[in-house]
């Protein structure tokens, strides 16, 4: 009797392992059925090649469906993705669904993109009998777009280059070209005479600097002369005035004295109120061009036909 206990346990056991693999297997084939799903369709004016039913529908990279079924659209060549949306995402107006083919395998799915908070949720237009989204332009597209484009405007560079490029042009390049080389050459010819010249102008650059240091100093030079010629003049005014006063009251041999000794006396303080005058002159022509010390008064640009 006892090893036929044994055998019913074992019978027992595979029967219960038996049913729990079925019930496994029929929820991981039949769980998703059991979730709430709603439609919706996108319409891709591009290749979906690697796309097929079953392909997995992702919201930022979270799957969240899987399209239905592929077809051209009756209406314009476009083609007519049908997908399976969990109902818990929410599908706003502005969001899009693009074409997403993974590296070089060329397998793709449908990435959904965008989709504001105050966007208000998709529905279904008159005439459609699902919500449609609108399309967005995939990596590939994006990508061809932009080679299409650089392509262009290489082509477009090169028949300007070639326009540009005539016998005439090539012919000005070379004489340019030769124009070049010739200075080059005379330059290189001419390296010592340059070197001079720059160590001249460099001389003449500290000699400048040197002189506009000084300058203050000669203003201030000119400026004691003149002071002092005009203090001198002054002295000279006054002996003079005092030399006629005792004139007036000397007598006839000072009148005398002072008939042949004031003109003198007179011509003398002229001389120097002049000489003042020429340095005052002399002082504000040099506040005015101190460059007058080292080049001289400019000269006036000769009239016509001068």
């Amino acid at each position: 009797m006892e090893p036929r206990v044994h055998y019913v346990i074992v019978g027992l056991f595979v029967l219960l392992l038996g049913i729990a693999t079925v019930g496994v297997s029929l929820w991981l084939a039949f769980g998703e059925v059991m979730h709430d799903y709603l439609t919706y369709r996108v319409y891709m004016n591009e290749s979906v090649s690697g796309l097929f039913i079953d392909a997995p529908v992702k919201y930022r990279g979270v799957q969240v469906g899987r399209v239905r079924d592929l077809a051209l659209s009756p209406d314009s060549p476009e083609v007519q993705v049908t997908m399976d949306i969990d109902a818990t995402v929410k599908i706003k107006e502005d969001t899009l669904a693009k074409l997403d083919v993974q590296g070089v395998t060329g397998i793709a799915s449908i990435e959904l993109y965008g989709g504001s908070r105050e966007s208000p949720e998709l529905t279904a237009r008159p005439g459609e009998p699902y919500p449609v989204i609108r399309p967005g332009q995939s990596l590939f597209t994006r990508v061809d777009s932009a080679v299409s484009e650089l392509v262009g405007n290489l082509n477009m560079v090169a028949n300007d280059l070639h326009a540009l490029l005539t016998p005439q042009t090539r012919d000005r390049f070379t004489h340019i070209l030769q124009n070049v080389e010739q200075l080059s050459t005379a330059m290189a010819e001419q390296r010592a005479a340059l070197g001079t010249g720059i160590a001249d102008f460099s001389t003449f650059t500290h000699n400048a600097a040197t002189a506009s240091e000084r300058m203050p100093e000669l203003f201030a030079r000119v400026d004691t002369a003149a002071t002092s010629i005009q203090t001198l003049a002054d002295e000279m005014t006054a002996v003079t005035r005092e030399a006629r006063t005792k004139l007036g009251a000397g007598g006839d041999t000072l009148q005398t004295l002072g008939g042949s000794t004031l003109p003198e006396v007179e011509a003398l303080v002229t001389e120097m109120r002049q000489l003042t005058a020429s340095f005052q002159r002399l002082s504000e022509r040099l506040e005015e061009d101190p460059r007058a010390v080292l080049y001289g008064p400019q000269l006036d640009a000769p009239g016509p036909g001068e």
